[in-house]
């Protein structure tokens, strides 16, 4: 038996053996330290200075890491990590109040108390106990007068508590010297004034007939006391008592706040960022920019802080009318885009909605926080779909419609962003194809990925016919060619299907042909299956699977799913071309495939789909046979050819199939 090796022998194996080097130099390199923000020194030599360095920085990383973790990483942008809120560091949103601003209370008829803290009526409990009080004297009073020795007990222990009290006084004043600053700091908060709802509504009437009101300022401090309540414990916060004056506070002055600045700063509703820039040299910003910091500024807090998803839909939606007075501060709005992406990456439809509206608006306004908005927006997006499921795939497609409106604002930045991310994918598939490894086959098999090339298919077939996107659109199709190509099998046909889709929307809107029938009918020969197989049910959605489990393969469900998403999808092949001259050569292979696939089957309720798509195909392809005879022009003849379909489509009679196609959706499912 082999003798147990010492500590020393033990650490000496773990340092130097070559099997424990090579596990270091491994978790070494997933967990590489990440260069400084600021900071000079290795950090900004490995990152380098310019944007063209960034994607071959980019697949190097994708290259040499073979954790599976490392795709956001291949696949994310760079974010440029600035000072946030730099423009209004220099003030805490507090502003000086005047004088003759008045609190009022709300157990008062309309008189003003000046310099008091507000107190809530008890008068009818404090007489209630005064006479209970009352009540045990007499009772005592009497107990005294019977029983004289009860009398003499009851002065020794008045003369023994008073002698307690004054040793508890001399200790009392000795801890006040010691706790100085905490009893100073109950006293002020004595002193400051409690915001009732008369107060509120009086302060909300006077800005509503003056916007130059000096009860303006004291109104946005209490919206800076608003914006920190349930969070802060300062004193000035404890003036909010109730939720009633929270709600009072927000809803008055995120809802006029807007046209209150435009009323003192004279300008109309329809304001850009050029003339409120040309406005910050005048006189009378000087003097409203103190309020406009102070409303900014609580209300990006008041976004930080807020958990209720209702009440941010209505902060944001009231802020978007203000979104020209950000473009006056750009740190300021650079901040602001962090907390409504965060916002709009949140699983509620309403708040996404509200705060992308917002991030389009800011967007739009400031060209310079566009790079961020775009960088930040597509890292969310990968980050929000790192998992589908039935649960999120709406939310997923919301977030890429919303990514691909983003991208359209300058499409000639998007296009360079678009340029390196589709070589990221292009260089992580060229690797899973070389070595065929599971890490990196897994590194393509993941809805990261798909969702990837996914946007930028939306982001061609929104923008390609305004501009050259030829070369993108090359790429792609190479990108979706080679996952289908690389993952053969029944198993991965809910991945081919999805493919395909892509494929159909880029052959829409460039009017390319692309080969589709041939990625479908590779996944549908099945083999035939055994009665007591084809009883299995398990339910199988297509829309949240990339690769389908055994276990499913030789069910019922599995089989009839696979079949009527494929007829769905050659449905929508056919209808893009079966007006073309060439529809009869697109449809003869894939009627031969499909009456194939029709005699294989065996299930009674998939043949009669079957069936219909080669009759409505077959009969299509007679129908342009027959006008096609009656032509004499050459298939190069782009002109003749484009005023062949416009006259196929003009007539009733062929246009058989575009129904059919229409209404398989419904019959079918």
């Amino acid at each position: 038996m082999a003798k147990k090796l010492g500590k020393k022998a033990r650490k000496f194996a773990r340092k130097h053996l070559q099997s424990a080097a090579k596990r270091n130099r491994k978790q070494r390199s997933q967990f590489a330290r990440r260069p400084r923000r600021g900071g000079s020194g290795r950090g900004n030599e490995r990152d380098g200075d310019g944007d063209d360095e960034m994607p071959q920085r980019a697949i190097d990383n994708v290259m040499n890491n073979g954790d599976a973790a490392a795709l956001v990483n291949g696949l994310e942008f760079p974010e440029d990590e600035c000072e946030l809120n730099s423009d209004l560091s220099d003030s805490d949103g507090y502003l000086s109040e005047d004088s003759e601003c008045l609190y009022y209370s709300d157990s008062e008829d309309g008189n003003a108390v000046n310099d008091c803290f507000v107190q809530d009526g008890l008068d009818g409990e404090n007489d209630k106990m005064n006479t209970e009080i009352k009540k045990q004297k007499k009772k005592l009073n009497k107990l005294m007068d019977k029983d004289p020795e009860f009398a003499n007990y009851l002065e020794k222990w008045q003369s023994e508590l008073k002698s307690d009290g004054s040793k508890e006084d001399s200790a009392e004043d000795e801890m006040d010297s010691v706790d100085n600053d905490a009893d100073s700091s109950d006293e002020n908060l004595s002193n400051d004034k409690i915001l009732t709802r008369k107060t509120i509504s009086e302060w909300c009437q006077l800005v509503a007939k003056e916007p130059k009101a000096p009860s303006l300022r004291s109104l946005l401090n209490a919206y800076r006391d608003a914006c920190r309540f349930g969070v802060s414990k300062s004193p000035s916060v404890q003036r909010i008592q109730s939720t009633e004056v929270f709600h009072q506070i927000i809803t008055f002055v995120l809802s006029e706040a807007d046209n209150i600045f435009h009323a003192l700063l004279e300008i109309s509703d329809d304001v850009n960022k050029g003339k409120i820039m040309n406005l910050r040299s005048a006189k009378k910003w000087k003097t409203i920019e103190p309020l406009v910091k102070s409303y900014l500024q609580n209300s990006l807090d008041l976004l930080s802080q807020l958990t209720d998803n209702q009440i941010l839909e209505f902060v944001l939606t009231r802020l978007r009318a203000s979104a020209v007075l950000f473009s006056a501060y750009p740190s300021t709005s650079r901040r602001l885009l962090k907390i409504l992406i965060r916002l709009w990456a949140s699983g509620d439809h309403n708040l996404s909605l509200s705060s992308f509206l917002m991030i389009r608006e800011v967007a739009s306004l400031l060209p310079e926080c566009l790079d961020l908005c775009l960088n930040k927006s597509y890292n969310t997006y990968l980050a929000s779909s790192k998992l589908v499921n039935e649960g999120n795939i709406k939310h997923i497609d919301f977030l890429m419609d919303c990514l691909v409106e983003l991208y359209s604002l300058d499409v000639q930045k998007s296009c360079e962003r678009a340029t390196t991310s589709i070589g990221q994918l292009n260089s992580i598939l060229r690797q899973a194809c070389k070595t065929k490894e599971k890490e990196d086959l897994r590194k393509v098999d993941n809805w990261q990925y798909i969702n990837c090339v996914n946007l930028w298919v939306r982001f061609l077939c929104c923008n390609y016919k305004d501009y050259n996107m030829h070369p993108l659109l090359s790429s792609v199709v190479q990108i979706i060619r080679g996952v289908a190509h690389l993952f053969p099998g029944t198993r991965y046909l809910p991945l081919r299907l999805r493919l395909v889709q892509m494929l159909n929307e880029l052959s829409s809107c460039s009017q390319m042909f692309f080969p589709i029938p041939s990625l479908l009918f590779d996944c549908l020969e099945f083999r035939d299956t055994s009665q007591k197989e084809q009883g299995k049910k398990a339910k199988v959605n297509f829309s949240s699977l990339l690769k389908v489990p055994k276990n499913m393969l030789k069910s019922r469900d599995f089989h009839e799913e696979c079949v009527l998403s494929a007829i769905d999808v050659l449905s929508a092949h056919f209808a893009q071309w079966c007006y073309h001259v060439s529809f009869p050569e697109v449809a003869t292979i894939p009627l031969i495939l499909l009456k194939r696939l029709h005699e294989q089957t065996t299930i009674e309720s998939l043949r009669r789909p079957i069936k219909r798509l080669i009759d409505q195909v077959d009969e299509n392809k007679n129908i342009v046979e027959r006008k096609r005879d009656g032509v004499s022009f050459s298939p190069n003849d782009t002109t003749s050819v484009e005023s062949f379909v416009q006259n196929l489509q003009a007539e009733k009679s062929s246009a058989k199939f575009s129904q059919f196609y229409k209404i398989v959706p419904k019959k079918l499912r």
